[in-house]
C-alpha cells in the first residue's frame, strides 16, 4: 500500500475531481441519460479511490454510511445501479466546496482580509473583545457570502492567533465562526432551509422574518454575555496594526459593494432558475471572483494565487469526497426505508401538545445530524411526517423551530459541511467540534422553542 504515500499521486489528485465536476456540469445542463450513467459510475469510482487516501476516521464514516445505505436500499427493493447513482445526490455540495478557494483568493488579493483583521483586532489583545467583534464580522459576512464567510474568517483568525496556544486558537475559531454563521443564516432568504420551509408550509417569508430575527438576536446576546465571562482576562501575543480609519472606511464600503453584488446575483439567479441554492452559489463563485479581480486590477495576482490555492485545496479533498458521496448512498437509502413511517406514528401520539411536537422536532433533527443525515433531508422527511399534525394554529411555531433547529445544529454536527470544513482546516477530529458546540445548539434550539410558543398564545 506504499502507493498511498506517493506524493506524485497526491499532488495530481485535483485532475480526478476536476474531471468529475466537468462531466457533472455537462450532464447537469444537458440531462443526457448516457452521460448521467457515466457520471454515476465515475462518482462511485471517485468515492472508492478517495476512500483509499482518506484519513482513518473518514474511512470508518464512509464504510458505515455505505453499508447502512446499501442495506436500507436493498431492503426497499432498489437495484445496485440505483445505489451507485445515489452517490451523485451530493455532488453539488462537493463541487461547491471545491471552488471556495477562488472567492477566498479574491478577498485576499483585494486586501479585504487585512480590513477584516483590523475589524476584529484589539489593541490589548483581549480575547473577550475580539470574540464579540469576530462574531459580528462573521455574522455580517455570513448573511451575504453564506459558507464562503466561514472559509474567509477562519483564515484571518488563524493568522491573528498564530502565536496563541493551539487550544485557545482552535476553540476561538470553532466558536466564533460556526456559531455566528448559524445566527446569521436563520433569517437569510438565501438559506436553502429557509426557502424549503417557506415552500413546504405555504407561509410568507415576511411572516417568519420577525420571529427568526428575534431568535437570532436573543441567542446572539446570550452568546456575547456567556463569552465575556468565559474569555474574561484571557490574552495572547499578537501584533496590533494601527488602523487608518479613512482606509478602513473605504475598505468596508468596498466590502459592502462586493457582498451586496454577490447577494444580488445569487438572489436574481435563484429567483429566475430552478438550479437549487447550492448550485446557484457554486456557479456564481468563479465568474464573480474573476470579474471582481479584473475590476480591482488584480487579475494576474488573482489567477496565480487562485490556481495554487484551488489545486492545493482539491488535492486534499479526499475526506470530503468520502463524506458527501457516501452520505448520498445513506440518505437516499434512509428515505426509501420504513423509518420515516415509524416516525409519523410517534408524532401522532403527541399531536395535541404543541410544545412536545416542537421539542421532538428538535431532538429528531439533532439526533439524525449526529449520524450524518443533513437537516435538509430531515426536514423533507418531517414535512411528510407532520402533514396530518400541522394546522393553522401551530404552523408558524413548527416552521420557526424547523428553521432554527435545522441551522443551529450545523456548528455541532460532526458530518455537516460546516464542521467538516473546519475540522479539515484545523486538522482536528470533528467530534471535538461537536463537544465544543453542542451546548450552543441546544441553547439556540430551546430559545427558538420558547419564542415559537408565543404565537400559540394569541
Amino acid at each position: 500500500m506504499s502507493f498511498l504515500y506517493n506524493q506524485n499521486i497526491i499532488k495530481n489528485f485535483f485532475y480526478l475531481y476536476a474531471t468529475l465536476f466537468m462531466l457533472f456540469l455537462i450532464y447537469f445542463f444537458s440531462n443526457i441519460d448516457a452521460l448521467g450513467t457515466v457520471v454515476s459510475i465515475m462518482s462511485f469510482a471517485v468515492l472508492l479511490i478517495s476512500w483509499l487516501f482518506a484519513s482513518r476516521l473518514f474511512k470508518m464514516i464512509g464504510a458505515a454510511f455505505i453499508s447502512t445505505g446499501v442495506i436500507l436500499s436493498f431492503t426497499a427493493g432498489d437495484s445496485f445501479q440505483t445505489i451507485i447513482s445515489n452517490t451523485t445526490s451530493n455532488l453539488p455540495l462537493l463541487f461547491f466546496f471545491s471552488i471556495l478557494p477562488w472567492i477566498g483568493t479574491v478577498v485576499k488579493v483585494g486586501g479585504l482580509d487585512e480590513s477584516i483583521t483590523e475589524m476584529v483586532q484589539d489593541e490589548q489583545n483581549r480575547v473577550e473583545k475580539i470574540y464579540g467583534r469576530s462574531l459580528f464580522t462573521t455574522y455580517f459576512l455570513g448573511v451575504f457570502l453564506n459558507l464562503s464567510a466561514i472559509y474567509i474568517i477562519q483564515q484571518v483568525l488563524s493568522e491573528l492567533f498564530k502565536k496563541a496556544t493551539v487550544t485557545l486558537r482552535q476553540e476561538f475559531i470553532i466558536k466564533s465562526t460556526l456559531r455566528a454563521f448559524s445566527l446569521a443564516v436563520i433569517w437569510s432568504p438565501l438559506e436553502v432551509i429557509v426557502g424549503l420551509t417557506v415552500d413546504s408550509t405555504g407561509l410568507s417569508y415576511f411572516t417568519l422574518l420577525p420571529w427568526l430575527i428575534l431568535c437570532s438576536v436573543v441567542t446572539c446576546l446570550s452568546e456575547i454575555y456567556i463569552s465575556r465571562k468565559e474569555f474574561k482576562n484571557v490574552e495572547f501575543d499578537a501584533p496590533f496594526k494601527n488602523v487608518n480609519k479613512k482606509e478602513l472606511k473605504h475598505s468596508i464600503i468596498k466590502m459592502l459593494v462586493l457582498l451586496v453584488s454577490f447577494m444580488t446575483l445569487v438572489m436574481t439567479l435563484n429567483s429566475f432558475s430552478n438550479l437549487g441554492f447550492i448550485m446557484t452559489v457554486a456557479l456564481i463563485i468563479i465568474p464573480f471572483s474573476f470579474v471582481t479581480a479584473i475590476i480591482m486590477q488584480k487579475f494576474e495576482l488573482f489567477v496565480k494565487g487562485g490556481w495554487t490555492a484551488w489545486r492545493n485545496h482539491n488535492n486534499t479533498l479526499q475526506n470530503f469526497a468520502v463524506l458527501f458521496l457516501s452520505l448520498g448512498i445513506f440518505s437516499e437509502g434512509f428515505n426509501v426505508s420504513p423509518l420515516p413511517g415509524l416516525m409519523q406514528q410517534v408524532f401522532g401520539y403527541i399531536d395535541s401538545y404543541v410544545v412536545l411536537i416542537l421539542i421532538l422536532i428538535m431532538l429528531v433533527i439533532y439526533a439524525l445530524a449526529m449520524f450524518g443525515v443533513h437537516p435538509i433531508a430531515t426536514l423533507a422527511i418531517l414535512f411528510e411526517v407532520l402533514g396530518p399534525v400541522m394546522n393553522s394554529e401551530n404552523m408558524l411555531s413548527i416552521a420557526i423551530v424547523m428553521i432554527v433547529c435545522g441551522l443551529s445544529i450545523a456548528p455541532a454536527a460532526p458530518y455537516g459541511l460546516n464542521a467538516t470544513m473546519t475540522s479539515q482546516y484545523l486538522r482536528i477530529n470533528p467530534y471535538k467540534i461537536t463537544k465544543i458546540n453542542i451546548g450552543f445548539a441546544f441553547r439556540m434550539g430551546f430559545i427558538a422553542i420558547a419564542i415559537a410558543m408565543i404565537p400559540t398564545l394569541f
